[in-house]
């Protein structure tokens, strides 16, 4: 008995030697099948396919998407003033705050306030 399993194994190893590239792609599209059925499996089961608005019958969705926000433009025919200044330098001096405010070097950088994760309450203290 123990000579014919033998003899039946070392068959089947040259054959499988001989005709290596098949038995490759064989097991290469094996493989391939069985991580797409887990990948399918977890989309499915974990309820990711319900944040795809890719999907069909999603449209509604799509167009509710917010852009990016409209670029602020400026008059630029009109004479200076200083109420147009004002209207110029209060924009930039909030990015410059929230980039001062930002330490791209410290600890606190990668902080919840930092990543404006919480909402932070506004201040009722007088001014």
């Amino acid at each position: 008995m123990r000579e014919k399993v033998a003899h039946h194994y070392k068959k089947a190893r040259t054959y499988m030697r001989a005709r290596k590239l098949p038995f490759a792609l064989i097991i290469a599209i094996c493989a391939t099948l069985l991580l797409t059925l887990v990948s399918l499996t977890i989309y499915k089961v974990g309820g990711f396919y319900r944040y795809d608005l890719s999907r069909p019958g999603y449209e509604k969705e799509r167009t509710e998407i917010s852009t990016a926000p409209a670029d602020v433009s400026f008059n630029t025919t009109s004479p200076l003033s200083q109420q147009a200044v004002e209207d110029f330098l209060k924009p930039l001096d909030q990015h410059r705050k929230n980039f001062d405010a930002y330490n791209a070097f410290g600890s606190g950088g990668l902080s919840d306030e930092d990543l404006r994760l919480t909402e932070q309450a506004p201040s009722t203290a007088p001014q």
